[in-house]
């Protein structure tokens, strides 16, 4: 009986030692995910007579894969990450001249939806932290850690013809087994 007992405490004692083993072995990389789209807006089949109405917009879109693999901190993991937590995200256009306005852009990602829309982008308001709904960057984390890459949209309307490049920074933590 006290035999029995033993063996009983001896596998609670190892169900209980092998999260904390676990534990023991993981490790959180802190990175940051990044990606850069450049974007070229033209209009077609307008007249430049008809780009001067405030009302006219072109629309751009534009699609591009991130992929975790091509992040140098998370790359030596890729098959040992348990958790993927992502934080703040900073958006810049680069390209923009004076007079030249994005109206609208929205970011999106396949099997999430829309991340954020953020209006009124100049050259000098160019740099922002967009509103994210809560729990939509879980969902991204989650899509990341089963598919190890997302598939990103970047839409949205600009003042004229243009030539830019929208890149997206994000705080990442990663937590690693390291066994």
């Amino acid at each position: 009986m006290k035999y029995n007992l033993l063996i009983i405490f001896a596998i609670c004692l190892s169900f209980a030692g092998c999260e904390k083993i676990k534990d023991a072995t993981s490790i959180t990389v802190s990175t940051k995910l990044e990606f850069s789209m450049p974007l070229s807006i033209f209009s077609v089949g307008l007249k430049s007579a008809d780009l001067t109405s405030e009302a006219t917009s072109l629309v751009f879109n534009k699609t591009q894969d991130l992929s975790i693999a091509d992040n140098t901190d998370i790359s030596p993991y890729l098959s040992k990450i348990n958790e993927i937590k992502l934080g703040t995200t900073v958006v810049t256009v680069s390209g923009l001249t004076a007079g030249q306005t994005i109206n609208t852009i929205s970011l999106e990602v396949a099997g999430v939806g829309n991340i954020f829309t953020q209006t009124n982008i100049t050259m000098v308001n160019n740099t922002f932290t967009p509103v994210i709904a809560a729990g939509v960057l879980d969902q991204v984390s989650e899509k990341l850690k089963t598919d190890k890459k997302i598939t990103i949209t970047v839409s949205g309307t600009a003042s004229g013809p243009m030539t830019i490049t929208v890149g997206v920074s994000i705080d990442t933590k990663v937590v690693v087994y390291t066994l």
